[in-house]
């Protein structure tokens, strides 16, 4: 006999469900980091944007300087805007890992009532294998006393 775990469609279905949220999970990692990759290198722009405006006005070049600040200035904003994308996606990858670990709690859950029930079947195996070893065992006995003549009388 084969054990056959009666939640088992249930547990597939966690699994797809786990396996869902980690690829959800994955693509907002990704999404998380490419956005906090771009408001790295704005911040690495806008740190050349300072020193080029810096060495304008030390060599006092008024339309170099007019260009730097308002090159600094785009900088700036596209910089606030990449923060607050970079912010969003960091919240939705925390999300998205609160749902992640979610499905694989569910899914531990279900295979836990497996193990539990797969454990129980095995025990009942296991006593009816000893029940059949010991009626082979006294089969001999069993015989000799079922057709003993004073088993009849």
């Amino acid at each position: 006999m084969r054990f056959r775990f009666s939640l088992q469609p249930l547990l597939d279905a966690r699994e797809r469900d786990e396996d869902e949220a980690r690829a959800i999970l994955l693509a907002a990692a990704h999404g998380a980091a490419c956005e906090r990759a771009r408001a790295a290198a704005l911040r690495a722009q806008l740190a050349q944007a300072g020193r080029a405006f810096v060495a304008a006005s030390l060599k006092r070049e008024p339309a170099a300087v007019r260009t730097a600040l308002v090159e600094r200035e785009l900088l700036l904003a596209a910089l606030a805007r990449a923060g607050a994308l970079a912010c969003a996606a960091n919240e939705g990858e925390a999300a998205a890992r609160r749902e992640f670990a979610g499905a694989r709690s569910a899914r531990r859950r279900i295979e836990v009532l497996r193990d539990r029930a797969r454990a129980t079947f095995q025990q009942a195996a296991e006593r009816r294998e000893e029940r059949e070893l010991e009626e082979a065992r006294n089969l001999p006995h069993n015989a000799a006393t079922l057709f003993a003549p004073s088993f009849h009388n």
